[in-house]
Parts: C-alpha cells; sequence; structure tokens
C-alpha cells in the first residue's frame, strides 16, 4: 500500500467516533430507566444507557405542538401529549424519494436505492434496540390484529452520490462528499405526531480524513447511522429512556 493511502487510513481509524453526542468516560453499563423530561428539565441534556451525553435542544410551543432546536437535526416538532411512551406497533414504511439526481447513471441508482433501503434498516434495528415500541415491523403483513399502529415514513428530499475524486483534494472541506437529506413524519392515521428533518454529508473524521479511499455507498451508509442515531436519541430522551442531566 502506499505510504500516503497507509497515513490516511490510519488517521481515520484514530478518528472515527460518534458523530451524534459527545462520549461520557463513565461506566457504560444500561441505567434504570429514567422519567419522562418535565418542563423544568426538558430540553436539557441527557445521559444515555451506553454512557454517552446528548442534548435534544431548547423546546418551543409551535403549530399545537412543540418544536425542539436539536443541534443535529434540522426540524424537529412533537404534538402536544405525545412522548412516544406507551407505544404498541411503529411501522417503518418504505422510503420515498423525491430527490433529483442523474437515473440514468447505474451506479448512482444503486446507491440512491441503497440509501432507501438502508433508512429503513436501520431505523427499525435501532428502534427495536431502544425497545420504543412493543413491536417494529417494516411489512404491513407483520400487523398484528388489534394493534395500534404509528406509521413513520421517511422521504428523500436531497441526494448526491459523491465522488471519491474530488474527497481526495478537497474531501476534509466536504468536497465530493455524499449527500442525503431526509424528512420524516410519524402519523396515527391522519394525525401527524412527530416530524423532523435531517441532513448529512460525509459526517464521519474517517470519511473526511480517508474518503478518497472508501467508497460513495460506503460513506452515505456512516452518515445513514449517524442521522438514525440522532433521531432515535431524540425519541428515547422524550420517553424517558435516557437519564437528564444538570
Amino acid at each position: 500500500m502506499h505510504p500516503t493511502k497507509l497515513l490516511l487510513l490510519l488517521a481515520a481509524a484514530g478518528w472515527l467516533g460518534g458523530c451524534a453526542s459527545s462520549s461520557d468516560k463513565s461506566s457504560t453499563k444500561t441505567a434504570d430507566p429514567a422519567p419522562a423530561p418535565t418542563e423544568a428539565n426538558a430540553g436539557t441534556k441527557f445521559k444515555t444507557t451506553d454512557g454517552r451525553t446528548i442534548t435534544i435542544g431548547k423546546p418551543s410551543a409551535s403549530n399545537g405542538g412543540t418544536s425542539y432546536k436539536d443541534p443535529h437535526l434540522e426540524k424537529c416538532w412533537v404534538a402536544d401529549g405525545f412522548n412516544f411512551t406507551g407505544l404498541d406497533t411503529i411501522y417503518v414504511a418504505p422510503t420515498l424519494s423525491t430527490a433529483k439526481f442523474n437515473e440514468k447513471n447505474k451506479e448512482e441508482v444503486m446507491v440512491h436505492d441503497r440509501a432507501k433501503d438502508g433508512l429503513v434498516y436501520e431505523i427499525a434495528r435501532t428502534l427495536s434496540r431502544h425497545t420504543l415500541a412493543t413491536n417494529v415491523v417494516t411489512k404491513e403483513s407483520d400487523f398484528k390484529p388489534g394493534a395500534r399502529v404509528l406509521k413513520l415514513e421517511n422521504t428523500i428530499t436531497e441526494f448526491t452520490k459523491g465522488g471519491g475524486g474530488a474527497r481526495y483534494f478537497v474531501g476534509l472541506y466536504g468536497g465530493g462528499q455524499p449527500v442525503l437529506r431526509v424528512q420524516g413524519k410519524l402519523t396515527e392515521g391522519d394525525k401527524t405526531l412527530f416530524s423532523f428533518e435531517a441532513r448529512r454529508s460525509g459526517t464521519s473524521a474517517g470519511s473526511r480524513m480517508g474518503g478518497a479511499f472508501m467508497k460513495d455507498e460506503d460513506i452515505q451508509s456512516e452518515d445513514i447511522r449517524s442521522l438514525v442515531l440522532d433521531l432515535t436519541d431524540f425519541m428515547a430522551a422524550l420517553a424517558g429512556k435516557y437519564t437528564p442531566k444538570p
């Protein structure tokens, strides 16, 4: 391997870490469930069950609900009286897309379709890990009779495949990085209970420092994991799964 490539890969490995929140050096032992945030502590920092420290941003009243200035989500709104607790079934629907890209380019289509599938898989997996609902399903055929089903529908509104050549020269500054913007909403029937918007573009240190030697779809997979971690962290904090910090 060329020495320059080796140095870049080693540097990337050393800097890879959670892009969603800061690390906490205390024990990662699973904490007891915390009470749901009250008006006094909503919007403050939380300690996750795996020892990280996160913040969901300050809340403010908005359109029959509450908007949060979450530093990792561009938009984040929750309906009055809803806090992600006591959920029966969450149905993670197939990802939609309104993004414009070169549909004649097979590589772009492949990365785009992989992102659509990856969002469903990663969201369902992480929601299940947080136990935010009794059941998390990705197919309507998995609905149980009489279940109260909430539908989580996500739409890709911006997509760029990225390019290794550009990342080689300016990847550290964001050049050549894949782009993914997602809008999502959680609904029960025709009522929206939660909505968000998030954007990622080469979030990990590895994609910035060694992205020239990574596949576009691998970088975008890291971006999806980052986006979903922040999304589900918000849900878990509001549901009382995390411990509020002063």
